[in-house]
């Protein structure tokens, strides 16, 4: 099948950047000077400090912290700022044990970054690596664990690639050897989790999104890190209490039970019929669970007979993510279509930090029903004439509540904001997931054309809006059905179905939407593709978006669907930012990305 375009692959073709040139000057004449109008606003209110990634050790949390004009690495509770980057995506942060040194790690925003250990009381750095990697892990005598992906060249052992390695490092010597994960095939990823309290490493290796192996031992002994748990499912680590290693399973009805993974494989929770275990940490005094009910974190702790102990149900619709153990604490992020993300104590809900902010908008839940009688639940937030509605549905990730300061400016004008549960996501286990995925995706596209459709019966018009995965569901309903939405605003989207698998990274998604190579796939890729399903018809105003350092989707998928639509006579403009990556971008960069989509949908809704 024709691959039109294929030039505007080539970044540094100057055909390609006369393309994306041509196209930057027709959106700023169409968006004119209200993004610098919307700016401001949009950075007062998302630029608010916002926990964006932690880690704790002995007595304090380091946290990574975005808002104003950059990120910032604080130590918590004291609040002593350990560094501050204005030009860079800070994405990490691991304390050592002991909290004398700490890893930083930093991007463009690109997948491709470095990782500074830097001693906490010095304030100096003491090693660096750099490359595709994530996690570090410490062992007691100083060294360090940190898994790289392979992506450019084989690794040492001749394995295949795209294929990741658990690298043992030494910050003295500079010196480093793969520790553990010789001999997996390529495609395989990598979880790392150490469990300082125990002195035990707990790894997670899956193959795509559906099935996972967990290994564990010794944190300081790789050559005992052995298979603890083969499921023949998708699996998570709850951790490892007295030497007893508890894990997640999704299999049955998908929605998750404990068990101790010991010969026995004794169940401590059992599977919920309807609603997810999204996390769970075990500590000495029971396992600390976060269940998704309709999409919204509620707290549970279990005894280790199996008693539940307590449930906690925040005052709003919530999100808890990175749950983690904090000596004889669960620690956990925590946010709300009203409030920036913060920190707190999971049991009680108690905050370590957040800030004083609260949109006061009203939330509400309501349901639609999809082509085959499938309930569909969403979140509805705030009131208006015009809707933006947004969706995913795909890699097992529930969209669940986050907070809406950067939509202040929309809000403002008389949109609100609608959150599509669709399947493909992990909102209602793994079943819900496998129900959109590879030849079940089409289930994604009707569940979200279902709660457009139900949104627009209050004489709603509706914006819809996705990125990544995301962008290939809104790209997808705006061919199929293009007089459903009144605008589309497409980001780093996947697109060219045919082909995703050769660029970059692609091929680690062949598990989650199927092999192009595969005569069957292929008829069934082709069959919904949105590069290949195009056809003229009354496309709505369109927006795609995509960033050069995008080294995870390729910006290709977006440029050659912008030529597409545009050859079709559509309404399509686009926007590239040199400055950011699928990762995202520093605050100010990423304000001013906001500012020209929101921009582009005032001016659609003749409200700019």
């Amino acid at each position: 099948m024709e691959h039109p375009y294929l030039y505007l692959e080539d970044l540094f073709d100057p055909k390609t950047e006369e393309f994306v040139e041509r196209h930057r000057r027709r959106l700023y004449a169409f968006l004119g000077s209200l993004p610098d109008r919307l700016y401001p606003e949009i950075l007062r209110f998302q630029g608010v400090w916002q926990v964006y990634s932690y880690n704790p050790c002995r007595d304090r949390l380091y946290a990574v912290l975005r808002g104003g004009e950059g990120f910032r690495v604080v130590e918590l509770p004291s609040g002593r700022v350990v560094l501050e980057r204005r030009d860079a995506v800070v994405w990490g942060v691991y304390p050592s044990p002991d909290c004398s040194l700490v890893g930083v790690g930093y991007s463009p925003g690109s997948d491709l970054g470095t990782v500074d250990i830097l001693d906490v009381n010095r304030e100096s750095v003491v090693d660096r690596v750099e490359g595709y990697i994530h996690g570090i892990a410490w062992r007691s005598d100083g060294r360090y664990y940190y898994v790289r992906m392979y992506r450019d060249g084989p690794p040492p052992d001749g394995g295949g690639i795209p294929c990741e390695r658990v690298v043992l490092r030494d910050p003295e010597r500079g010196s480093e050897r793969i520790a553990w994960g010789e001999g997996l095939p390529e495609g395989y990823m990598i979880s790392m989790t150490p469990i300082y309290e125990e002195g035990s490493m707990v790894l997670a290796v899956s193959k795509g999104w559906s099935t996972t192996q967990i290994y564990g031992g010794p944190l300081d002994e790789p050559d005992e890190w052995n298979l603890i748990l083969d499921p023949r499912a998708y699996a998570r680590s709850a951790g490892v209490v007295d030497g007893r290693f508890y894990v997640i399973v999704y299999d049955g009805p998908g929605t998750g039970r404990i068990v101790e993974a010991a010969d026995s494989r004794r169940e401590i929770v059992a599977a919920h019929e309807l609603y997810p275990i999204e996390e769970a940490v075990a500590t000495d005094a029971g396992i600390v669970v976060d269940r998704l009910v309709d999409a919204k974190s509620v707290v549970e702790v279990y005894g280790y007979d199996g008693r539940l102990i307590e449930s906690i149900e925040p005052e709003e619709p919530s999100t808890i993510v990175f749950m983690k153990r904090w000596g004889d604490r669960v620690v956990g992020m925590v946010e709300t279509f009203n409030r920036p993300m913060g920190l707190a104590r999971v049991e009680g809900l108690k905050p370590l930090y957040a800030e004083p902010v609260h949109l006061g908008l009203d939330v509400r839940e309501e349901w639609a029903r999809s082509y085959d009688g499938t309930p569909i639940h969403y979140f509805v937030v705030g009131e208006g004439d015009w809707a933006v509605v947004y969706g995913y549905g795909g890699f097992r990730l529930s969209l669940t509540p986050w907070y809406l300061g950067h939509l202040k400016p929309l809000l403002d004008e008389g949109f609100y904001y609608v959150m599509a549960n669709t399947r493909g996501g992990g909102e209602y286990g793994e079943r819900w997931h496998e129900a959109g995925r590879r030849r079940n995706k089409h289930n994604v596209f009707e569940d979200y054309k279902a709660v457009a459709r139900r949104v627009k019966e209050g004489n709603t018009r509706i914006a819809g809006w996705g990125a990544s995965n995301g962008g290939l569901l809104i790209a997808a309903v705006l061919v199929q059905e293009p007089d459903l939405l009144d605008a589309a605003v497409i980001g780093y989207p996947v697109i060219d179905m045919l082909r995703f698998h050769k660029l970059y990274i692609g091929s680690l998604w062949v598990d989650e939407y199927g092999d192009p190579e595969n005569p069957r796939d292929r008829e069934y890729l082709a069959s919904y593709s949105p590069l290949h399903n195009a056809r003229p018809a009354r496309y709505p105003p369109t927006l795609i978006y995509t960033g050069l350092h995008d080294d995870r989707v390729h910006p290709g998928h977006a440029l050659r669907f912008t030529a597409v639509l545009e050859d079709l006579g559509a309404p399509v403009y686009l926007r590239v930012e040199a400055r950011a990556g699928h990762m995202g971008a520093d605050p100010k960069v990423k304000a001013a990305e906001l500012a020209d989509i929101e921009a582009f949908l005032l001016r659609v809704a003749g409200k700019g």
